[in-house]
């Protein structure tokens, strides 16, 4: 009699999950919210270290214009940043998404996100990138974006003051980048797997 009600309950278990599975693939994912499409005029600002110029304007796109990032680092080390202030509320689970092509030799890329005290960096580091050739499509997830610095000394970012793409020396030389549709899209939340697994 124990048996059969474990067993009941156990396939009520799995049931109610494959329900709340179907369930959220009929509800489909929340829409993106565009960031910048790079149709308008650019509000990007080139902050690039001493010695490393920085060029940004608009060009061609994938679709529409997109912006385009020149870099040089004149022979030596250094970063090249693409900053955009944003008013930009988080959810529980999120990923970032835009288009890259590039002329480019292989260096590390950034992506980086500031709160609103402009102290407290999370980021992506990506080393030894290999910049497209052909325009692709970049995905960061909230799992792969992590605290760098500042005085909170972690957790995770809720609002975000400014954005960054980032191009840092590795082997450095000079190049060119062209990003295009950057939006971010709410995702459903990461749950715990919470079933019992029953071994008969």
């Amino acid at each position: 009699m124990n048996r059969a009600i474990h067993s009941l309950r156990r396939a009520t278990r799995i049931t109610l999950g494959l329900l709340t599975f179907v369930l959220c693939l009929a509800a489909g994912p929340s829409a993106p919210v565009m960031i910048d499409s790079f149709d308008n005029a650019l509000d990007w600002v080139a902050a690039p270290s001493d010695g490393v110029s920085l060029n940004i304007s608009q060009d061609q796109g994938r679709t529409g214009k997109a912006t385009l990032l020149d870099f040089d680092f004149h022979g030596g080390a250094g970063y090249a940043i693409a900053r955009k202030k944003v008013d930009l509320a988080l959810p529980e689970n999120y990923e970032f998404t835009f288009w890259m092509k590039a002329d480019a030799p292989v260096n590390n890329f950034e992506f980086k996100l500031v709160d609103p005290t402009n102290e407290n960096v999370w980021w992506v580091n990506r080393r030894d990138f290999h910049y497209p050739r052909q325009w692709t499509k970049i995905t960061i997830k909230k799992r792969q974006i992590g605290f760098a610095w500042g005085p909170i000394a972690g957790g995770d970012i809720h609002n975000v003051s400014s954005l960054e793409l980032v191009v840092t020396a590795g082997s450095g030389g000079k190049g060119t980048v062209w990003i295009d549709d950057f939006a971010m899209t709410p995702l459903e939340p990461v749950s715990k797997y919470d079933l019992t697994p029953a071994l008969t």
